[in-house]
């Protein structure tokens, strides 16, 4: 398929701009795929539970979102927002914010202090941050929320949305998927931009979104990567271990039970200080002499 049938099949419907792209697009893609966890907050974006226990959102609903969440980053000029992201799959979308549009980004590691300190040389001051996975990039967020910063995330359906003022429920764990977001925003940018007038007028793909690495290394999921530390794998070769503590073995007979008889003193009356004051009070008898 050449590139123009490609930008034909990612045009948005043509009946009254239901969505931003075709429902198909959008299940292709994945965006709807959550996780066997879900959170408090995003249970209210949870369609079902398929029978792997795998959560799917609304796909109707995070069109909804996508939409708002454009339509929020517009109201703000490019340097005053700032788009973070530790995962390598927003990259390429991040980078072309950066160098098309003038947004800022902060990839890789956050540097802690970069909103809260002014003596660092990371410090800046925006109005509006972007988080491409609040579980792993939580730094900034607490950052966001001790400088009076409002945060907007993309969550999937067990993502940590404290602090997070505008939630995007949104399959964040997927190559394709967080291309297909950031296709959609860079090309909405632009038409309210007027940079571009029409969908046809759009210059990428999604598949220029999409993250390749080049020696084949895949994406970590870092937010399980401390239960996966906890785990430890034993095994099936390796024998059992021994008891530290010696046991009674349970066919050995009892020994009888005694009752001990208590343990008393006599107490003599002068040992007390009752007794020995008792004893100075009594009158010695007098003894008469003879004469």
């Amino acid at each position: 398929m050449d590139k123009k049938a490609v930008k034909e099949t990612q045009e948005r419907p043509q009946s009254s701009g239901r969505t931003l792209v075709n429902i198909d697009l959008y299940l292709k893609n994945g965006i709807h795929i959550g996780t066997k966890y879900k959170n408090g907050p995003m249970r209210k974006f949870v369609f079902k539970s398929r029978s792997d226990k795998i959560n799917v959102m609304d796909v109707q609903g995070i069109d909804k979102r996508i939409k708002m969440s454009v339509d929020f980053i517009s109201k703000y000029e490019p340097q005053d927002i700032v788009f973070i992201s530790r995962k390598k799959y927003a990259l390429p979308g991040v980078k072309i914010l950066e160098q098309a549009l003038g947004y800022k980004s902060k990839l890789n590691r956050f540097i802690p202090g970069t909103f809260t300190n002014p003596e660092s040389e990371h410090f800046i001051e925006p109005k509006l941050v972007f988080i491409a996975d609040p579980n792993v990039d939580r730094q900034a967020i607490v950052e966001s929320t001790k400088a009076n910063i409002p945060v907007i995330a993309l969550c999937t359906t067990s993502s940590n949305t404290r602090n997070v003022d505008f939630i995007i429920p949104y399959n964040n764990k997927g190559r394709k998927s967080v291309a297909l977001y950031f296709w959609i925003l860079i090309r909405e940018l632009e038409l309210k931009n007027g940079i571009i007038k029409s969908d046809k007028d759009f210059a990428y793909t999604i598949d220029d979104l999409v993250y390749n690495s080049e020696n084949g290394e895949k994406e970590v999921d870092e937010e399980n990567v401390v239960s996966r530390k906890r785990v430890r794998k034993v095994s099936s070769k390796a024998p059992a271990r021994k008891p530290t503590t010696t046991r009674r073995p349970t066919d050995a007979p009892r020994r009888p039970y005694t009752r001990r008889a208590p343990i008393t003193t006599p107490v003599t009356p002068a040992a007390t200080p009752q007794a020995a004051e008792a004893d100075t009070k009594t009158e010695t008898p007098k003894v008469e002499e003879k004469a």
